[in-house]
């Protein structure tokens, strides 16, 4: 009876851990495959974006035109009662109404002098702003007056940064920045004052592709309203998850399908720069270079090139329903405004649920659109800020 009563132990304890690997085993595999592939297909360039079925223009901003304010080009927009745009030349402080009040130039000699306007970071609780030049390898902060306090060297060469609970995220796309290619870093630390330190790199690549495929862009990092980031690697056509650990997982896949570009085109080519990659590309029917992300509860905007021209698209979560174009459409002041997606514009977030679109004012962008926005050729570009319906 006791050899029985222990083969029949024996025999449940096997049941039970078969069970819980299987159970493992399942839950890992949910895991891996909780991200969505969003089915991206060809577009024209009379397709129409209509993106007042998904958002509502709650402001449209003039931004002061003078010879102090002109932005050459809005690369990233942060807001906590002013607007901080981060400009190709300098960092620009506009108040809500769009009002000039001042900017930290790039380039001005001295020892703290900023090189390279890498990226923009607020701290809303302590009223600071970081700028961080990747030239210098530093973040340089600021006040909400733009008297700089103290640079801090990071020491390490990167196109996008962003601050988490933890520490911080950041990439340097393609550039190989230590001895292995990863495109995802991350620092732990709490401030400036006790400093960061690289904990972990992570999304490796192919070590050709830091040859030419390394390219200075602003929107690696998206914010999202419950505080984590999308991060988008534009040449595999992926987003992912970044939570505020800095722990990363895969969110989204556009499959342009038979217009995606494939590995063997960006390897083994003879390339010896970006421009060598986008000429090629740009030359074919390919889609790629998925950017200028914002996110919400219910919706993705994202924007892609196909042929060298840029175009949009709104993917629905709830519907899983794709819209895309060439042309953008929306209602403001009782009028539909519609004009072709520039590759200038920008379409970013302020991480509260809300988002913005920086929009040249130029005519040959919007067109007859200007005397709607009391904008003229030469002006700075208009903003709009909308969240979601």
């Amino acid at each position: 009876m006791l050899i029985s009563f222990n083969n029949r132990l024996f025999m449940k304890n096997i049941f039970f851990l078969l069970l819980t690997l299987l159970l493992i085993r399942c839950s890992s595999k949910e895991n891996n495959e909780k991200h969505i592939v969003i089915s991206q297909p060809h577009t024209s360039v009379a397709d129409v974006v209509n993106f007042s079925d998904y958002f509502e223009i709650i402001e449209v901003i003039n931004l002061e035109s003078s010879d102090s304010s002109i932005i050459d080009y809005t690369h990233k927009i942060v807001f906590d009662d002013f607007y901080f745009i981060l400009g190709g030349g300098a960092v620009y402080k506009f108040d809500k109404t769009g009002k000039y009040i001042l900017k930290v130039k790039r380039g001005e000699d001295g020892p703290n002098a900023i090189k390279n306007l890498t990226d923009l970071i607020l701290l809303k609780n302590e009223n600071r702003l970081w700028i961080y030049d990747s030239h210098h390898r530093r973040i340089s902060q600021f006040d909400y007056n733009l008297i700089f306090e103290i640079n801090y060297d990071l020491d390490y060469p990167l196109f996008g940064l962003e601050k988490l609970e933890t520490g911080l995220i950041g990439s340097p796309g393609y550039m190989m920045v230590v001895k292995e290619p990863y495109s995802l870093f991350r620092f732990s630390g709490k401030n400036l004052a006790t400093g960061y330190s690289l904990e972990e790199t992570t999304m490796g690549f192919d070590i050709e592709k830091s040859d030419y495929l390394h390219i200075f862009r602003h929107d690696y990092f998206s914010e999202l309203e419950t505080g984590d980031l999308d991060f988008v690697n534009s040449f595999n056509d992926t987003i992912y998850n970044i939570n505020q650990n800095g722990e990363s997982s895969i969110k989204y896949v556009i499959d342009f399908k038979d217009k995606r570009v494939l590995e063997g085109e960006l390897v083994n080519k003879g390339y010896t720069s970006i421009v060598d990659v986008f000429n090629y590309i740009n030359s074919t029917d390919k889609s790629f270079n998925i950017g200028n992300i914002f996110e919400s509860n219910n919706s993705l905007i994202y924007r892609f090139f196909n042929s060298g021209k840029p175009y949009f698209s709104i993917y629905d979560k709830k519907n899983n329903k794709l819209t895309s174009g060439q042309i953008i459409k929306f209602n403001y002041k009782g009028q539909e405004i519609a004009f072709p997606i520039d590759e200038e514009m920008r379409i970013g977030s302020f991480g509260n649920g809300k988002g913005y679109l920086s929009i040249p004012s130029e005519s040959s962008v919007i067109g007859e659109n200007q005397k709607v926005f009391n904008t003229q050729d030469g002006d700075n570009p208009i903003i709009i800020i909308f969240n979601e319906k």
